[in-house]
């Protein structure tokens, strides 16, 4: 018999805040993977902005757009796609009205992924330049990364993506990503994620497969972990399906720090990341490099 689905907002005992008001309403979650596909459980008018960075696609000539461009006009649904599943199902967690972690969030869809789930780190540079072009124009607070690369050059803090996360994280986005699938073995966090800087999320229950850091003195990673296996979300097009992996991890968390930035919308994101860090509990059956600070809690995140 397989594990029942693991329900973001239930499983993470979001609800409570939920019924309170406390949804994540006006804060903007920008989202880097295969875009979103329409779905009935986020409003067309929270999606902010949908920028597609794929250079060959079906869907080239009319998927590009964005809300700074026609500041009065709601985003048309047939401007924005999702031909991987995997964009929707990560923005689900976060931001579903019936199942997410921030209900009323809005969100920025940049698609970096192709239909195969592959795209260049040329492709995700762009993305986050668009990125600190448009933060303002859409108070973007956070960014989910839900995607890495494990290629030996990545491995330098000084590779180009790395350096234009830490930029976005230095120019006041809490920036969150995946540790990666390629646990149990020590060192073996794909980029972003082994960026200093960042919010590293592994999965508390993938414990063969969620990537770990190495055991140094000055730096944890990942910094945190969250739910990771059998997670229900969003289909594209309707309905719902499951998906496991750290990538579903990291939009529990960012899902947490839109929470957390309503009710305290001036926090830093070196002030999200310690209160963060401050409201986890050890998972006693994982080492300390493949979970970091442990299990966040949201009643102790949201009501320290």
């Amino acid at each position: 018999m397989s594990a029942p689905a693991k329900i973001p907002a239930q499983f993470f005992n979001a609800i409570p805040f939920h019924r309170q008001g406390i949804t994540g309403k006006n804060i903007t979650v920008a989202v880097m993977d295969s875009g979103i596909s329409p779905h009935p459980d986020i409003h067309p008018s929270r999606i902010l902005a949908f920028e597609d960075f794929v250079e060959v696609s079906p869907h080239a000539s009319n998927s590009r757009f964005s809300r700074y461009d026609h500041p009065l006009r709601q985003t048309p649904s047939a401007a924005f796609y999702d031909d991987f599943s995997h964009g929707t199902h990560v923005a689900g967690i976060i931001a579903s009205d019936k199942i997410g972690i921030a209900p009323e969030c809005n969100l920025v869809s940049l698609k970096v992924l192709d239909h195969h789930g592959n795209g260049s780190s040329g492709q995700f540079v762009e993305a986050l330049k668009w990125l600190l072009l448009h933060q303002n124009i859409y108070n973007i607070r956070i960014l989910n990364i839900s995607i890495g690369g494990s290629q030996a050059h990545l491995k330098d803090e000084n590779a180009p993506l790395n350096l234009w996360v830490n930029k976005l994280w230095e120019n006041g986005i809490t920036v969150c990503c995946s540790a990666g699938n390629n646990g149990p073995s020590p060192d073996s966090i794909t980029a972003p994620g082994n960026c200093k800087k960042v919010i590293t999320v592994g999965s508390s229950d993938g414990k063969r497969y969620s990537s770990a850091g190495p055991l140094l003195p000055y730096i944890t990673k990942p910094e945190l972990v969250a739910p990771g296996t059998h997670v229900l979300s969003l289909k594209p097009g309707g309905g719902y399906h499951i998906k496991s992996g750290t990538s579903m991890s990291v939009p529990f968390i960012s899902g947490a720090c839109a929470l957390l930035l309503q009710l305290y919308p001036h926090l830093t994101n070196d002030q999200i990341k310690i209160r963060l860090m401050e409201a986890a509990r050890t998972v006693p059956y994982l080492p300390y490099n493949m979970q970091g600070a442990g299990v966040l809690s949201l009643q102790k995140l949201l009501y320290h």
